[in-house]
């Protein structure tokens, strides 16, 4: 079980491409005027199989909205979206996507699909994250 840290830092300092990293999160700008159409294999959503799905989203949440959630100040606008991957495995093969939208001034949870993001949105900046998971006791 994937527990998110609530001392969770996005660093907007990388090397290379974040699909690297074990944690990362990419911030998208909506394009009214993009008209891309992507298509492909349909997978299941984080919410369906991170069992700590609302916590998480809770706790991610609560984070960015937080003024020093980032390493820098950034400017966010209306409709951006925000994309956290969060590795549960040391195989990089089970990842949860957790995703937000800023709109009037904050972050709220949204539910996206992947294919929207890629027709409408465009790259806007991306980062590593710091101290993305409880340490947990066993």
């Amino acid at each position: 079980m994937c527990i998110v840290s609530d001392k969770i830092k996005f660093c907007t300092c990388i090397n290379g491409s974040v699909e690297n990293l074990k944690h990362y999160w990419i911030l998208y700008s909506f394009n009214k005027v993009k008209n891309f159409d992507c298509m492909g294999m349909p997978m299941m959503p984080t919410s369906m199989r991170d069992l700590s799905f609302e916590e998480n989203q809770a706790t991610l949440l609560n984070r960015l909205n937080e003024p020093d959630a980032f390493d820098v100040p950034l400017k966010f606008k209306a409709k951006d979206l925000l994309e956290i991957v969060i590795n549960n495995t040391s195989d990089f093969h089970e990842t949860f996507t957790y995703t937000f939208k800023f709109k009037k001034g904050k972050w709220e949870a949204e539910e996206t699909d992947p294919f929207d993001i890629m027709n409408h949105f465009d790259e806007e900046n991306s980062g590593k994250i710091k101290s993305a998971l409880k340490k947990t006791t066993k």
